[in-house]
């Protein structure tokens, strides 16, 4: 197999050694297709094949990070193929025709660890490695800071959801450690693999930098590489931020304020009223219909555009008009000629033409006036230019959010103050009213922690992905203090799949007793998903020190309420990460020590959903202490 993906990759190397043969204008193109390529083989090198399928009355198949062919026979099916759905989703229930799922571990490119699952019932065969399998393994394993792929370890209920069909928006719920970012990921492996019309790049979007972090190795591993990660609050675009009140910017966050901001925008259209313009020496008058014409014109387009358009047909009846003008000129002058001379001008050229024997003649129209070129001129026409602008004054973001929240005195916005996170939503909301769709758009969009996003959080991603092929995940049981959302359908309609995930497989059975109580409090309507492990409880301290609780060797977050966080990470250094519970969605640790928790509840309208997400980080261990001496 290692010899088969060496080949792909020397073929692919010698393509772009050729590159210089590639016409220019196709050489772009070419080059980003060839480096994709090579990324993908790269990543598939660690791990390459993981599994191996014995199917009964036919050829064993291996299952690996991707698809490699010899000789037009499958050496290795990628995982996402549907040949290789058995190696995830058999049990020996059901064996889908499976004898035996043999599991492999490599270091390098040697196997160094083999473990079998008999499926069908028979006893084991010399050659079976009956053991532990890959799953209790990575349970158990230390965490290091960073989100591996699952692809050797997903399981059946995963799976199901990975390659749920279709591609409109799938929404993954259940609690913490149930897998949910892990099943997100994949999935989108999964449909960038199964619909190539997807395949136009990822968006990810999670709550803030220090969760993208953790997980931005998991989709360059599966061979996806085309990839954007940004937090909630920079979907439209980054910058400084101003911290502000989460009553003020949960109000921000309401989409209400998309419908009053779009009334705002319309209102800077001028009305269908007669209207004087400039053309060259002269000053034309337009009447309410032509006027009522250029702004149907751009009736459909955001303001900016649609400036242009209705400059441009203005630009038209101007024309029309100056030309009309030049006609009756004409006129006036020939009845005026043949007032003062007599003579009319007209029938004395077709008498001159009679007395020449051409009186029947093919008439010939001299254009004295050339429309083309005079619509030419007006384009041009600064003093027009400078008419339009008074008429319909172009637009920017800024302009229109300023004007929307001057409308707001509660929301208390000085004018040029920086924008907060929740202003970067209505920003992104004006852009479009303004100048239209951002030109960043996915084939596929992955929203984590998705119950922090407001409904302009919302508005934003939807706008990047028009095919509306997403995975959704998340749990309104950790809902932060400034979402507006409480339901998946008002966030993203009726026309969704949703899927939940009921198996836990980080936190132990010890740690999810102990948050028991608070989860009903906070969601009374959601079950406890059901543990695979058990540990050591949770330990309850008073006038105990954080220092004392930390142990070698163990990844520990120390979760406080966030106005503790600098003191905390002060004192402890590089012992611990200190987290302020705002941050700690997502992440998860072997210890963790929960600091105050009354504190944690005290501090934010969500306290009591902050304090859920600080008991439910942890896989091995949690010590929660007291006030009294932290």
């Amino acid at each position: 197999m290692y010899q088969r993906l060496d080949a792909e990759t020397a073929a692919v190397r010698t393509e772009q050694a050729a590159l210089d043969a590639v016409p220019p204008a196709e050489r772009p193109a070419v080059a980003a297709m060839l480096a994709g390529r090579l990324a993908g083989l790269e990543s598939a090198e660690p791990g390459l094949c993981f599994g191996r399928i014995d199917r009964t009355g036919a050829q064993p198949l291996h299952v690996g990070r991707r698809g490699l062919w010899a000789d037009g026979e499958p050496l290795l099916v990628d995982w996402r193929a549907e040949a290789a759905r058995p190696f995830y989703t058999a049990t020996p229930a059901h064996p889908m025709g499976l004898r035996r799922r043999r599991h492999l571990r490599l270091a390098g490119r040697t196997v160094v660890g083999i473990a079998d699952e008999l499926l069908d019932g028979s006893p084991p065969k010399a050659g079976d490695v009956v053991g532990d399998g890959p799953l209790a393994e990575a349970l158990s394993a230390p965490r290091t800071g960073r989100m591996r792929d699952a692809v050797t370890t997903l399981q059946a209920e995963q799976d199901a959801v990975i390659r749920a069909p279709g591609r409109g928006v799938t929404v993954v719920q259940g609690g913490p450690g149930t897998g949910k970012t892990v099943v997100a990921l994949h999935r989108a492996a999964y449909v960038l693999f199964a619909y190539p019309p997807a395949a136009r790049g990822v968006l990810v979007v999670g709550p803030d930098a220090r969760f993208l972090d953790y997980i931005s190795q998991v989709l360059p591993s599966l061979g996806e590489h085309d990839v954007r990660l940004v937090a909630r609050t920079e979907i439209g675009g980054s910058g400084p931020v101003a911290a502000e009140p989460l009553d003020v910017a949960r109000r921000k966050g309401r989409a209400t304020l998309a419908a009053e901001m779009a009334t705002l925008v319309r209102a800077r259209r001028p009305a269908a009223t007669a209207v004087t313009l400039p053309a060259g020496p002269d000053r034309i008058t337009l009447d309410a219909a032509a006027v009522g014409d250029a702004l149907a014109a751009a009736a459909d387009l955001p303001h900016n555009p649609g400036r242009a358009a209705f400059r441009e047909r203005l630009a038209d009846h101007v024309a029309r008009a100056q030309v009309q003008v030049v006609h009756e000129h004409l006129d006036r002058f020939d009845a005026e000629a043949a007032v003062a001379t007599g003579v009319d001008l007209d029938e004395a050229v077709a008498a001159d033409l009679r007395s020449l024997g051409l009186a029947g003649a093919p008439a010939v129209t001299v254009r004295l006036v050339d429309p083309a070129a005079t619509r030419a001129g007006l384009r041009a026409c600064p003093a027009l230019d400078s008419a339009v602008t008074s008429l319909w004054p172009p637009l920017s973001a800024e302009e229109a959010v300023e004007d929307l929240l001057a409308a707001h005195p509660e929301l208390g916005r000085e004018p040029g103050a920086p924008w907060t996170a929740a202003d970067l939503a209505l920003l992104d909301e004006a852009r479009e009213l303004v100048d239209g769709p951002p030109g960043d758009v996915y084939g596929h969009v992955v929203v984590d922690e998705a119950q922090e996003l407001t409904e302009m959080d919302w508005r934003a991603v939807l706008r990047r992905c028009p095919s509306r092929s997403m995975t959704v995940v998340g749990d309104f049981a950790q809902a932060g203090p400034v979402s507006t959302v409480s339901g998946w359908t008002e966030a993203l309609g009726t026309r969704i799949t949703v899927h939940t995930l009921t198996v836990n497989y980080r936190t132990t059975a010890e740690i999810l007793e102990a948050s028991r109580d608070l989860l009903a409090e906070i969601a009374p309507e959601q079950s406890p998903s059901r543990s695979l492990r058990h540990g050591e409880p949770p330990r309850v301290l008073t006038g105990a020190t954080v220092a004392d609780e930390l142990r070698p060797g163990e990844l520990t977050a120390v979760i406080c309420a966030d106005a503790d966080a600098a003191r905390l990470a002060a004192e402890l250094g590089d012992r611990a990460r200190v987290l302020p519970v705002s941050r700690a969605r997502g992440l998860e640790f072997d210890a963790v020590v929960v600091v105050d928790p009354d504190r944690i509840k005290a501090a934010r309208p969500s306290g009591k959903r902050d304090l859920y997400v600080a008991l439910t980080r942890a896989t091995r261990r949690v010590t929660v202490i007291g006030s009294e001496r932290a």
